[in-house]
């Protein structure tokens, strides 16, 4: 007899499904152990008991792993610009003071004006250009994010103030809050350097061929005086910034601000022979930098905002 025969229709499905499960299988310890399969993300796991699940195509649902990709190398960030020109003077110049005149220093002249006089460093104009030196260009309050690379440039240049031929070197210097600045004395005699900044202030012998390391950790609003109550014609400034967007323009007047926030920004010019010192306005000019380019933006100084000296 055959089991159609036997079986009424709903009674046999069960019984077919019971003999498929036990055939495909293989008992009832593996159907336990087929009940849940859990698989990772993305991966097909098939089983050896089962040829189908081997040889079956991953599911359209279940697209296998992509494989990471390797990072690129980090670009140069996007969003700055340098801003760069020149500090020039609208007027004619005059020569420079004579400070000390040659052989004549009233302190120590076997060292200082032996061999030239010390002249004074107010107002130093290239002949050829019109370009002022030791001017200082910076923004103090930079719009938008400060450049990373801008400030680890700033922490890792190596600043020295230096004492030589009984004068300051630099005669104006800018720094970021921070800095460890190295006090030198280049002379085979003693100096001092008295800062009158209003937030580092410090008064300190240096003995001839020594250097003292000085770290600054203040910013300062305004540029501040430093002298050496020894040889009192020895004059030098600094401005310390909380940002590393500064310059000090060279002999020819020139200077340069790299990695600037893109858009519209503050610049200040200060030079020390100006009455009140600054060439712009103390909050600054606008420049507008553009961004991944280099954004040219000149100051004039005009002769008649010169003190007299």
């Amino acid at each position: 007899m055959t089991l159609s025969r036997i079986c009424q229709p709903i009674a046999c499905l069960g019984l077919f499904a019971l003999v498929g499960l036990a055939a495909g299988c293989g008992g009832k310890e593996q159907e336990a152990d087929e009940a849940v399969v859990v698989t990772e993300p993305g991966k097909e796991v098939p089983t050896a008991s089962s040829p189908a699940a081997s040889t079956t195509a991953p599911a359209a649902s279940t697209p296998a792993a992509a494989t990471p990709s390797t990072p690129a190398a980090p670009a140069k960030a996007e969003g700055y610009g340098s801003v760069k020109g020149q500090v020039t003077f609208n007027g004619n110049p005059t020569a420079p003071k004579e400070l000390v005149a040659k052989g004549q220093a009233p302190k120590d002249p076997a060292i200082c004006a032996k061999d030239a006089p010390i002249e004074s460093e107010r107002l130093i104009i290239d002949g050829g250009t019109k370009g002022v030196k030791n001017a200082l260009v910076y923004i103090p309050k930079p719009n938008g994010k400060v450049s990373e690379e801008a400030i680890s440039a700033a922490k890792q240049a190596k600043v020295e103030f230096d004492q030589k031929h009984c004068i300051f070197e630099p005669h104006v210097l800018a720094l970021m809050a921070g800095t460890e600045v190295d006090l030198k004395n280049s002379d085979p005699i003693n100096h001092n350097i008295n800062s009158r900044l209003k937030n580092n202030q410090f008064n300190k012998l240096i003995s001839g061929g020594q250097s003292v390391p000085n770290p600054i950790e203040t910013a300062e609003r305004t540029p501040g005086q430093l002298t050496c109550d020894i040889h009192p014609w020895m004059s030098a400034y600094w401005m310390v910034l909380d940002n590393p967007y500064f310059a000090v323009t060279d002999d020819k007047g020139n200077y340069e601000i790299k990695d600037v926030p893109a858009g519209a920004q503050k610049v200040v010019v200060w030079q020390e022979s100006v009455q009140g010192g600054f060439v712009t306005p103390g909050s600054g000019d606008e420049v507008t930098v553009k961004a991944n380019d280099i954004t040219t933006k000149d100051f004039k100084i005009d002769a008649g905002k010169v003190r007299p000296e």
